[in-house]
């Protein structure tokens, strides 16, 4: 599923969110640091215990540059998987594309990919969020070049639907909504009274 700097599988953990759901980062720090969570944290995390979580509803592939942008355009940002390199790690401004004298890391980093742009030759940058901190690139933030190959930024992504607000609101809606109808039906018709005409 998810195994920090030692990688992890996407689809895994949307799947996780499907059935467990999400909670906030305020419910749950995340420190970048390996640690072992609790055994009980389902069932001891306060947030959880409210059912203060997201839940995701489905998830689906993108492939090649323009479905991923008609994916951004339509539901908003994905998520990205492209081929670390030596130098993404020294990036801190302007566009990125791997330098000749960089080497790549085993395995695949994964980011958010929020939009696009076009650069003064015409060719496409990605707007890509990393999960570094606003200490590392432009606040957190690069421009990676599409269309090279060599990030693989724009090979596929996966689109994400999620609830807008947590399984709490959902049914306390729910019950709001119940208890209106219910209302609505216990209440008694009204009574209409018509003024009888008399011809003369």
């Amino acid at each position: 599923m998810e195994f920090g700097c030692e990688g992890g599988y996407a689809n895994k953990v949307l799947t996780w969110g499907k059935k467990k759901g999400f909670i906030t980062e305020e419910c749950m720090e995340y420190t970048g640091k390996k640690a072992e969570c609790e055994v009980d944290h389902l069932e001891s995390n306060q947030c959880r215990i409210e059912n203060q979580i997201y839940k995701v509803n489905d998830f689906c592939l993108s492939m090649q540059a323009e479905s991923i942008k008609r994916e951004i355009f339509t539901n908003g940002p994905v998520i990205g998987q492209m081929q670390p390199y030596t130098d993404f790690l020294a990036y801190k401004e302007g566009t990125y594309h791997k330098t000749q004298e960089s080497f790549k890391f085993n395995g695949y980093h994964l980011v958010k990919i929020v939009g696009w742009s076009q650069s003064i030759d015409g060719s496409d940058e990605w707007i890509v969020e990393n999960s570094w901190g606003e200490s590392w690139g432009e606040k957190g933030f690069v421009r990676m070049m599409g269309g090279r190959g060599d990030s693989q930024i724009d090979f596929y992504s996966l689109g994400v639907s999620a609830m807008t607000y947590t399984n709490y609101d959902y049914y306390s809606m729910q019950n709001m909504m119940s208890s209106v109808n219910q209302m609505d039906e216990e209440a008694e018709p009204e009574q209409f009274y018509g003024q009888e005409t008399q011809e003369e």
